[in-house]
């Protein structure tokens, strides 16, 4: 896939509003008629969001957060559970659940007639939304919606991941009124990323540690923070208005190309005043950063100009907190907001072990195999369902286009 000319989506959905309230309108290539399918009242929507959160997260739960292979019983029921909770958000959120669902699930097969397909080209979804008007696409069942979920082996535990969006295709996201920033990640003499972590996750510090190791791929700034009581180092919102702030306030000659946060996130329920990342030092000591109060200092310090080339964000929720999807693309706004290339966030916190396995293999795919960012992401989630039998790579998302990528390119050897 070439970034400069990005692959055409095989389903375009657009998220509009009429008197009676949203509907998705999809059309495809391959599909003569287009669909039109309408959601309940955002309020009922926005509860059954909650539900779904729980759902995910009792179903995650059941997965330890180590790199241990996932037992093929257990890898299943998760898949099965959250199978069954996106059934009952569709049972909830459609107007026409019984005609809408059954509608989606044959619109989808045969616009995609590659689904099942793993050695053939990857689908693209391409869903055009207001971010307020987030659709869970990757985590609902739309493939085969009334299947049941049984596992025997592992081309089993593949095929039962296929039905989901998040496995079967690549789903990239774009708001209505924005034009798509540049697609290509300057790794000319190193790929710059910025790193905000938490220091108390021992995922975190092997996220650090992967940059740190390739030191001939990645430029590292960071990790921010370096000292939480060092009230002259600049704030989390003045580096991401200036990707060539440093952490230690110098400026540098290059800007980040990438901010990756490791991190714990906090986001359940509707009030955001609640909704915060909460970081650490070295020294373990925690730094709290509210979403409303990121939000407002960026508006305060904002430039004047916009720059066209913010960085991509790597949002890498990690944890055990409940977050329902809804509340987790409520914590991708102040990035939505600063104009960044991009996003990549996950729909609820993931095991911080496992969010830095999905991380390496995502950083590898990108910088050493010459992938796009969707096809980046894609590979990831497969690598770790292959290896580890861990389906939770389900619940990363790409809110940007996922043609972005990095040139020039340099070969990584020795990183598997």
């Amino acid at each position: 896939m070439d970034a400069l000319t990005a692959q055409r989506p095989d389903v375009t959905v657009y998220t509009t509003h009429d008197t009676r309230g949203p509907v998705l309108e999809l059309t495809a290539p391959l599909v003569a008629e287009p669909l039109s399918v309408r959601l309940k009242r955002p309020d009922v929507v926005r509860e059954r969001y909650a539900r779904l959160g729980r759902g995910i997260a009792a179903a995650t739960s059941m997965i330890g957060g180590g790199r241990q292979r996932i037992e093929l019983a257990t890898a299943g029921q998760v898949l099965a559970d959250i199978a069954e909770a996106g059934q009952v958000f569709l049972g909830y959120a459609l107007r026409d659940p019984l005609a809408d669902v059954n509608n989606l699930a044959s619109f989808l097969r045969a616009a995609c007639p590659t689904w099942r397909n793993g050695q053939a080209r990857v689908p693209l979804i391409h869903a055009v939304a207001e971010p307020d008007d987030y659709f869970p696409w990757e985590l609902l069942p739309l493939f085969e919606p009334s299947a049941t979920v049984e596992v025997r082996d592992q081309p089993g535990l593949e095929d039962a991941a296929r039905v989901f969006p998040g496995f079967a295709t690549v789903v990239e996201r774009s708001t209505p009124d924005r034009v798509p920033d540049g697609l290509l990640l300057n790794g000319w003499n190193r790929l710059p990323v910025r790193v905000i972590y938490d220091a108390n996750l021992d995922g975190a510090h092997a996220e650090v540690g992967f940059f740190r190791g390739r030191g001939r791929l990645f430029r590292l700034e960071g990790p921010y923070p370096r000292d939480v009581t060092d009230t002259g180092a600049p704030t989390l919102a003045q580096q991401l208005c200036d990707p060539a702030l440093g952490v230690d306030g110098a400026r540098r000659s290059y800007a980040d190309q990438i901010v990756h946060f490791a991190c714990h996130c906090e986001a359940d329920g509707g009030d955001t005043a609640t909704f915060a990342y909460r970081l650490a030092d070295e020294r373990r000591r925690g730094l709290v950063i509210l979403l409303d109060k990121l939000v407002g200092e960026l508006v305060r310090r904002s430039p004047a100009g916009r720059r066209a080339d913010k960085p991509l964000v790597f949002l890498n929720a990690c944890g055990t907190a409940v977050m329902d999807p809804a509340s987790a693309a409520s914590l991708l706004k102040p990035f939505h907001d600063n104009r960044n290339r991009g996003i990549i966030g996950t729909a609820a916190n993931v095991p911080d072990r496992v969010a830095a396995e999905i991380s390496k293999h995502f950083y590898t795919n990108l910088t050493g195999r010459a992938q796009t960012v969707g096809e980046a992401l894609h590979g990831a989630k497969w690598r770790l369902l292959e290896d580890r039998g861990n389906p939770l790579g389900l619940l990363y998302g790409i809110h940007a286009a996922a043609s972005i990528r990095v040139a020039p390119i340099t070969t990584l050897q020795g990183v598997r």
